[in-house]
């Protein structure tokens, strides 16, 4: 009577934990619209652009707050084409963004600088909970800096800014 006892609990509990791992799989896949805002502190002070802070606010279908790594281009990649990593605690979601009307403005007594993008992005994959993650979005950057002065005076263009702040806001959808 024991074996079958124990048999049964032993049947009763592996189908139980299947259940329970299909319902949790499927409660995890979910797409639907999702919104990220975020913003990107760097300084080129000492020469080289070296990031301060960054900052990523995820809301929709996956709620979260993490911060943007910046990622190289590879070799093949239009130079209109961003790579970034969105990182939070249960992973990194991979971005592609592709700018598509960029517009700029400098005062060459301040050497202050405004840009203004227009973007389309994807996600595509990732790491943790986003190594399945795919959507499409469209967003809006903005961005001011100060530009360091050459010898002679005028506004360096060719080196990193002393100060630049990026603020970004995407929508779309996206599919966990």
């Amino acid at each position: 009577m024991r074996r079958h006892t124990a048999a049964l609990l032993a049947l009763m509990l592996t189908v139980g934990l299947s259940v329970v791992a299909s319902l949790g799989a499927a409660a995890t896949s979910s797409a639907g619209r999702e919104s990220f805002r975020g913003v990107l502190i760097a300084s080129g002070r000492g020469g080289d652009r070296t990031i301060v802070s960054t900052l990523a606010v995820a809301t929709g279908v996956f709620t979260g707050v993490g911060r943007i790594v910046e990622i190289g281009p590879r070799p093949g990649d239009p130079a209109n084409l961003d790579r970034d990593d969105l990182v939070f605690p249960s992973g990194r979601m991979h971005l592609l963004s592709r700018n598509k009307f960029v517009s700029m403005s400098s005062d060459p007594k301040t050497c202050a600088l405004r840009v203004r993008a227009r973007s389309t992005s994807r996600v595509r994959g990732g790491t943790g909970r986003f190594r399945h993650a795919s959507g499409a979005l469209k967003g809006t950057l903005r961005g001011r800096g100060v530009a360091p002065r050459n010898p002679d005076g005028t506004c360096a263009q060719d080196q990193a800014l002393l100060l630049e702040v990026d603020s970004f806001s995407e929508r779309g959808t996206l599919a966990l």
